[in-house]
């Protein structure tokens, strides 16, 4: 059985009345040259996976020239969920039909009437269209003032509409919702995440699934109001990845301490205790990424935030990787991060308390690689 946005009949039609529909836009998916297909393809997928799975009707999924259109789509979607999307319109579809354009710009009238000003414009995606986008713009904002009593501004007016004439049809509509843009996840391959319960690590992991990114998520355990917080964090991405699983790897910290955690606390060597746990990491991350067929290693590092993150130590601490290690908040100010946590939904659960690791007194900030290799040797760490 063919799914709806598969129907010839469907797709085909011109609307007789104006109908719902939504436009999605998308970014850098335009400049892929010959693999523009694919990642088209792929975005149009997601969008239908996600309207299925929160049960908004559509009639079928359409991509034309920079545009993938959603016809007979009923309310406003949450799209900014499905990433690859730039932005997205709730729009009126009509027939390539100057006169219903007149027509159906009515039931835009309330909110032109509620407005102090508005301003009417044209984007003519298919030239051949009659009257041009100027002419479109002058008749009919000329129509809605006659028929509104609302002034006509053009610069920062406050209700703007939108004509977007295309190849078989018309949209209007009156507002553009932003997306999050990138890539549809799983369009670049698949990478190891490092994931902790803390802020940064579920924002790093969000942006390389931005860019295309399907992580494997690998957690090492301190405790179990910790691992569950983790889950849940899992769980908040896992709305980011347009149905595809997003693995959970549990391993306890005393595995990769090879469980000599407690006599290195105890010894000289507890001010390394923070750089031996990142060596240690990115030893296990590599052994993970080789058997799960993954091409790289994220983690939430942050230059210079806290110990363990000077450049010396992340130079000392990635001796072990074997693959590329992919830092996207190296650069980011906190706030910054903080803010996309609260945006994506992550920061309330990565703020809730739960029992993480005790930090060594007076950690090292500028280990020497070849220093670090030695303290390894010396407790059996490498």
């Amino acid at each position: 059985m063919n799914a709806p946005e598969d129907r010839p009949d469907a797709s085909r039609r011109s609307p007789r009345h104006g109908e719902e529909a939504v436009i999605v836009r998308y970014g850098e998916i335009s400049l892929k040259g010959r693999n523009r297909g694919s990642f088209e393809q792929k975005l149009r997928d997601h969008l239908a996976w996600f309207l299925r799975a929160h049960r908004h009707p559509f009639s079928a999924i359409e991509i034309e020239r920079g545009r993938i259109y959603i016809r007979g789509c009923r309310g406003i979607p949450e799209l900014k969920m499905v990433l690859g999307v730039h932005s997205y319109s709730p729009a009126l579809e009509i027939g390539r039909d100057y006169g219903q354009l007149k027509q159906e710009a009515a039931r835009f009238f309330p909110a032109i009437r509620a407005s102090r000003d508005f301003r009417v414009s044209c984007q003519r995606i298919a030239k051949d269209f009659t009257p041009d986008s100027m002419g479109v713009e002058r008749e009919l904002g000329t129509l809605i003032e006659e028929n509104t009593g609302t002034p006509v501004r053009l610069k920062d007016p406050a209700f703007e509409l939108h004509v977007e004439i295309g190849q078989r049809r018309i949209y209007l509509f009156g507002e553009k919702l932003r997306g999050f843009g990138g890539f549809p996840v799983g369009s670049s391959g698949r990478l190891v995440s490092l994931l902790s319960g803390g802020i940064d690590s579920p924002v790093a992991t969000f942006l390389m699934m931005k860019r295309g990114v399907l992580p494997l998520l690998l957690h090492f355990s301190v405790s179990e109001d910790e691992t569950a917080k983790v889950r849940r964090l899992r769980d908040r991405l896992q709305e980011f990845a347009a149905g595809q699983e997003l693995k959970l790897i549990v391993i306890p910290r005393e595995e990769i301490f090879l469980g000599k955690l407690p006599e290195i606390y105890h010894s000289r060597f507890e001010p390394y205790v923070c750089v031996i746990c990142k060596y240690r990491m990115h030893k296990v991350a590599s052994e993970v990424a080789r058997s799960e067929g993954a091409l790289g290693v994220i983690t939430g590092d942050n230059l210079a935030q806290v110990a363990s993150q000077t450049l010396k130590n992340l130079q000392a601490s990635r001796a072990a990787a074997e693959f590329p290690v992919y830092s996207p908040l190296i650069a980011f100010e906190k706030n910054e991060t903080v803010a996309l946590a609260r945006e994506i939904g992550t920061y309330d659960i990565s703020i809730a308390a739960s029992e993480g690791c005790t930090p060594p007194r007076d950690p090292k900030t500028g280990v020497d690689p070849a220093r670090l290799l030695r303290i390894l040797d010396e407790t059996g760490m490498r």
